[in-house]
């Protein structure tokens, strides 16, 4: 008979067991709660509702708590089940709600910018007043609508319907007027509203004219020739129709104008007779403008002077030039939907400016970069340099391309070369009037060979 082992077997109690298995699937759920709860963080949902949800208002903060709450119940039914259903769910939910809180936030932010914007620059462009834009902002951003919630879906009465949120009005990528601040502009007036935007780019014409009466039959050349364009036409009518000096006077503020009362002007193009009277109310005042600058310019500047030689200075002179011609990147000249020309308008500051009468001009010359012919109607000095404005003619010289309005004003350094083929009467007067003003023949010579003083030279 064999002798026992003295091997003790120790068998567990079992409700030991029970309690280490139990850990165990806690643990795994635990772990598996882990990972679902990384899943439902992972949609980025609820971290987009916390960063914009303070900043949501009116139905924009309806369709947002709609849609978190939607967002919440699916995330705790994936979180208790796990099931691919309800991932689905969440996931779809978690989508809808990162839209409408990002899309609601860009909206009422664009909405805040327009508003401040306009505000600080005291609605001067705006066609209401500051009290009717302030109750405007508020009314749009703090509406509210009526908002449900319908087999797990978030809708929003558009119109006369209930649609998703997503797909309503209120939140579409393209604009209208449920997801867009419109503060109704003013109706900025037309280039040519205020007749001396016209009288400015006839310049020319009028310093080339040899007498005022000359200078207004150039003038109204190119005003009968301008008239054909339906824009220009369009900004006599509104000039009439807005302007208190014998005018129909139809606005209070002609810098000022609305969409509806523009539609009224414009509505008076029909009127044959209105129409007639328009354009004979602004070429008479236009006309009218001609000889006193025509005299301006033959008693202070020499400008039309026929034979008048006398060259006066004018100090801190503000010439307004059309600049180049525009060209695109082709080279190519830049012309509007009519045709016209374009030029790329500014302002020229120079210390002292006099301007050639007509007869003493520098005429038929040819810039060798443009090929185009041009005039010399005047001269400047701007920081130590003589300067030249110039008429430049796109056509050459013949009295079609001058009368038709087809030349660019500007101002450029004089060149030896150019100041060589002036008229020698101009020569010898702009040198004298150099002299009379102080600057040494040295420094004349410097400045007739387009070479800068290092100064800025005022002729005073």
């Amino acid at each position: 008979m064999s002798v026992l082992g003295t091997t003790v077997f120790k068998v567990p109690k079992l409700g030991e067991t029970g309690f280490k298995i139990d850990q165990i699937n806690e643990q795994k759920q635990k772990q598996k709660q882990a990972q679902l709860q990384k899943q439902v963080d992972g949609t980025g949902a609820e971290k987009a509702y916390m960063e914009n949800a303070m900043g949501l208002t009116g139905i924009y903060k309806q369709i947002a708590d709609a849609e978190y709450s939607v967002f919440r119940k699916a995330a705790i039914e994936f979180e208790q089940t796990g099931s691919s259903r309800a991932e689905a769910a969440m996931k779809k939910a978690a989508g809808e709600l990162t839209y409408s809180v990002t899309a609601g936030r860009s909206i009422l932010d664009v909405a805040g910018k327009e508003y401040v914007t306009n505000k600080a620059n005291g609605f001067k462009d705006v066609a209401l007043s500051p009290e009717e834009a302030s109750d405007l902002y508020s009314g749009f951003t703090n509406r509210t609508g009526e908002v449900i919630v319908k087999n797990g879906q978030v809708m929003v009465k558009d119109g006369d319907t209930f649609v998703p949120a997503t797909q309503s009005t209120y939140l579409q990528s393209s604009v209208n007027i449920n997801n867009s601040l419109v503060l109704p502009r003013t109706i900025t007036q037309g280039k040519y509203v205020n007749f001396s935007s016209f009288l400015n780019e006839t310049r020319g014409a009028i310093s080339a004219g040899s007498s005022a009466g000359n200078a207004q039959g150039r003038v109204n050349t190119l005003f009968e020739q301008k008239y054909q364009d339906k824009q220009f036409q369009a900004d006599v009518l509104t000039a009439y129709a807005v302007s208190q000096d014998d005018g129909l006077g139809m606005v209070e503020d002609p810098n000022k104008i609305s969409a509806e009362q523009l539609s009224q002007i414009a509505e008076l193009g029909g009127n044959e007779e209105i129409v007639a009277q328009a354009k004979e109310w602004y070429k008479a005042r236009v006309l009218n403008s001609v000889p006193p600058l025509w005299n301006a310019g033959s008693s202070s500047s020499g400008v039309g002077a026929g034979t008048d030689y006398n060259l006066s200075v004018q100090d801190n002179a503000t010439i307004k030039i059309t600049g180049g011609a525009l060209k695109d990147s082709e080279g190519k000249l830049v012309e509007d939907a009519d045709g016209n020309q374009q030029y790329e308008p500014r302002d020229i500051e120079l210390t002292s400016y006099m301007a050639l009468p007509s007869n003493i001009q520098g005429k038929g010359l040819v810039d060798a970069t443009l090929r185009d012919k041009y005039s010399i109607v005047g001269l400047g000095i701007a920081d130590g340099m003589l300067k030249v404005e110039r008429n430049v003619y796109e056509g050459g010289l013949d009295v079609e391309s001058m009368l038709s309005g087809k030349y660019s004003v500007d101002i450029v350094p004089i060149t030896k070369q150019v100041y060589g083929k002036m008229p020698a009467k101009s020569k010898l007067l702009i040198e004298q009037k150099l002299a009379e003003q102080g600057y040494s023949t040295d420094e004349i010579k410097k400045l007739v060979a387009g070479e800068s003083l290092d100064v800025k030279g005022v002729l005073d």
